[in-house]
């Protein structure tokens, strides 16, 4: 389980929740969750999205 996932399930939120958050599909969410997010720019939005520090969620 990525980081992404992780943090979103101890959110409470669902997938399509995290998506409407980020403004786009949820199966872009669930893609970023099984590869996990090597990009700064993307952790920091999904960072806001969940409340979180973008380093927090980089898979490395």
């Amino acid at each position: 389980m990525t980081k992404i996932k992780k943090m979103r399930i101890q959110r409470g939120l669902k997938a399509i929740e995290l998506a409407q958050r980020l403004n786009i599909s949820r199966s872009c969410v669930c893609a970023a969750e099984k590869k996990g997010l090597k990009n700064v720019k993307a952790a920091q939005r999904y960072a806001a999205a969940l409340a979180c520090r973008p380093e927090e969620l980089l898979e490395v």
